[in-house]
């Protein structure tokens, strides 16, 4: 294994694990949770107004993440895999 081999495979990933973070914080389970923690704020009441369009737009995100999460990880692993089939 060179070391462009190695690189390669680390930066995929911990792009997988920043895509792995974005998805946890922006899981919409996590709402009431950052309600709470902007309460008394503009952006506490912003999204006390509009808690069902922060849902579907947390909803949204959440669902691109993971998919990039899931698509990071799968090229890691067709990656590796294709490293041991050529030794």
């Amino acid at each position: 294994m060179n070391s462009h081999d190695a690189t390669g495979s680390l930066h995929a990933r911990w792009r997988a694990y920043v895509w792995g973070t974005l998805a946890v914080v922006s899981c919409p389970c996590h709402l009431p949770l950052l309600a709470l923690l902007l309460s008394g704020t503009v952006a506490g009441a912003f999204l006390a107004e509009h808690f069902l369009m922060a849902f579907g737009l947390l909803s949204l995100l959440f669902l691109v993440f993971l998919r990039a999460v899931l698509h990071a990880l799968r090229n890691d692993k067709t990656a590796e895999s294709l490293r041991r089939n050529e030794k």
